[in-house]
């Protein structure tokens, strides 16, 4: 509980309270609203942590992380680093400069988790990495989102016209309707590609494979994967052929979703997951649908 309380309290000395309430895009209303629930979050789990045998969320001993606010105007509090290698998986060389590689532990091990098991089924597979947050989330010049800890963007995986993974690519790879690759699409804006572009197409089934280890984690709710329209068809096409599990596929349908405020991705896919309980409780808050799939997500209508 002291862990908790202090990583507050270094988030607000951080300056994350000062970028919260110092976008532009706030009126004075909102800025006073964004302070005042920092201070009721900040006085509750202060006052927590002065109760004796305190157990619960934050006795842990290792901390823990908390996601604050929503996914385009919130915070991120006692950040976990996503390592840049790892099984199935690097963080691309080009987004590691950019220092967006933080997340809530929840994210981080489910990622992890989801690209080691890829790794397992199609031996020498990598997933690149893009931005995740930056270390105490807040404003990105780059995205409407990444604010709180709860967004990834993933790569599309790729082979080339012998059907082998394409190793190394300079930057994401933009793929038309039909998943033939069409363009670089580079994480520094403005720069002009030099590399040729390969004679490549969407791998479909380690795309597929990663999208059904997401869905399927024990521990990491995922609330959206944004994808262009013609991909996820592409998608659902390629886990019909596999015979995947129909209640997976139904959720797949409803949760992999074209974004309506943004580029259509269709360089790569944009992962967010549910505020977890422990976050919901001190103040994260899910925008859009909320549905708590496992063994009763069919049964749940959307709330907005």
């Amino acid at each position: 509980m002291a862990r908790a309380a202090s990583v507050l309290v270094e988030a607000c000395l951080g300056g994350s309270l000062v970028r919260l309430t110092a976008s532009k895009d706030r009126s004075k209303g909102s800025q006073r609203e964004v302070a005042r629930r920092w201070q009721t979050v900040a006085f509750a789990v202060v006052a927590l942590s002065l109760l004796p045998g305190c157990v619960g969320i934050f006795a842990a001993s290792g901390g823990v992380s908390l996601s604050w606010g929503t996914h385009s105007h919130g915070a991120l509090l006692g950040a976990v680093a996503l390592p840049v290698e790892g099984d199935g998986y690097q963080v691309h060389r080009e987004w590691r400069a950019r220092g967006r590689t933080f997340a809530i532990e929840e994210l981080v091990g489910g990622l992890t988790r989801a690209f080691a098991r890829v790794e397992h089924t199609a031996p020498g597979s990598v997933a690149y990495v893009g931005d995740l947050s930056l270390r105490r989330g807040g404003d990105s010049s780059m995205h409407r989102s990444h604010e709180s800890g709860r967004d990834v963007d993933i790569f599309y995986y790729a082979v080339d016209g012998e059907g082998k993974p394409l190793p190394n690519p300079p930057a994401m790879i933009r793929f038309a309707d039909d998943g033939a690759a069409v363009a670089w699409s580079s994480g520094k804006p403005g720069r002009r590609m030099r590399e040729s572009l390969p004679d490549a197409h969407l791998d479909l089934r380690r795309t597929w494979a990663l999208v059904a280890s997401l869905l399927s984690d024990p521990i990491m709710e995922v609330q959206w994967i944004f994808i262009h329209q013609p991909i996820t068809e592409l998608l659902l096409q390629e886990a019909e052929r596999e015979k995947a599990d129909p209640a997976l596929v139904a959720r797949a349908r409803e949760i992999l979703h074209q974004p309506t405020d943004a580029s259509p991705h269709d360089d790569h896919m944009h992962v967010r997951v549910f505020c977890p309980v422990h976050s919901r409780m001190f103040g994260c808050v899910d925008k859009g649908p909320r549905r708590w799939w496992k063994k009763r997500w069919k049964y749940m209508s959307p709330a907005s």
